[in-house]
């Protein structure tokens, strides 16, 4: 089942010209695009491509110029469509310190479903199951600002889960994090999947899409590729085109089998990959 769909959907922010008119930079462009349900699905590209406008154009943060997008099998131009579209897709941006509205974590992670009218008893039972699923149970009484990055987006990621969407979007959050922090919320990200939410992930780091169902590429407001990892991973021109690289690993693992080594050429693994060369090499020494 299609859970997302866009239909030759784009968006375009006013803009002002040298000369002082109003005119217009493109956002999004001419972009259709299917996520299925219970899917992982990473949307990749450089700075400036479209990704962010995307992800707001998908919980109806901005509407489409042109074309439909339709959540859960809702249109978003329709007004009446808005408040369902918002319950089921839960957002979580960059800046884990921009997404706190409270002094104590259990009373943050309650903000969602106090805003949806939810009865308090119920809202008690949403905050404690949410931060039971990122792990963070046991900081209910802290303050968030007190937390490390990643536990902050951990929390940050509860807040979204309180409100029981379908789609969990992920819009650069580990972008400011450091590697502990980054890997805590993706182990969240993919144990949420394995439960059968919808997750997209937005990022720039292409070592974080190596266990994603599907990648979707972006240049200049446009999708221009969708595919597995390692279909992506191989275009080596389209990666050239759009400014991207290969996780290391797997950039490795490529050059090694170009130079005769038998070795996994989507090798992931770097432990792995190091002892398949080790191995090689022991046995041309014999």
């Amino acid at each position: 089942m299609k859970i997302i769909k866009l239909d030759n959907v784009s968006f375009y922010y006013k803009a002002y010209n040298e000369d002082g008119t109003v005119g217009r930079a493109m956002g999004v462009e001419d972009v259709t695009l299917s996520i299925e349900e219970g899917s992982f699905v990473a949307l990749v590209g450089h700075n400036g491509c479209g990704k962010s406008t995307l992800a707001k154009l998908l919980n109806a943060l901005l509407l489409p110029v042109t074309g439909t997008v339709t959540v859960c099998g809702l249109d978003s131009s329709k007004k009446e469509n808005l408040f369902e579209i918002r319950k089921n897709i839960g957002m979580v941006f960059q800046n884990p310190d921009n997404q706190m509205v409270a002094s104590i974590v259990e009373e943050d992670v309650a903000f969602g479903p106090e805003n949806l009218g939810v009865a308090q008893p119920e809202i008690a039972e949403r905050v404690y199951e949410a931060l039971d699923q990122v792990g963070m149970r046991d900081f209910a009484k802290n303050s968030p600002h007190k937390l490390s990055g990643g536990q902050k987006q951990r929390i940050a990621i509860a807040g979204a889960l309180a409100i029981r969407p379908k789609v969990l979007v992920l819009d650069e959050s580990t972008a400011m994090l450091d590697p502990l922090g980054r890997r805590e919320v993706l182990e969240v990200a993919h144990k949420l999947n394995k439960q059968g939410m919808t997750v997209i992930l937005i990022t720039h780091f292409m070592e974080e899409v190596l266990d994603c169902d599907s990648v979707v590429v972006m240049n200049g407001g446009r999708v221009v590729a969708q595919g597995t990892p390692n279909e992506i991973f191989d275009n080596k021109q389209l990666l050239d085109e759009v400014g991207l690289k290969a996780p290391r690993t797997v950039e490795l693992a490529s050059k090694l089998c170009a130079a005769g080594f038998d070795v996994d050429a989507h090798c992931r693994d770097a432990r792995k990959l190091g002892g398949d060369v080790c191995q090689e090499l022991r046995e041309k020494v014999k």
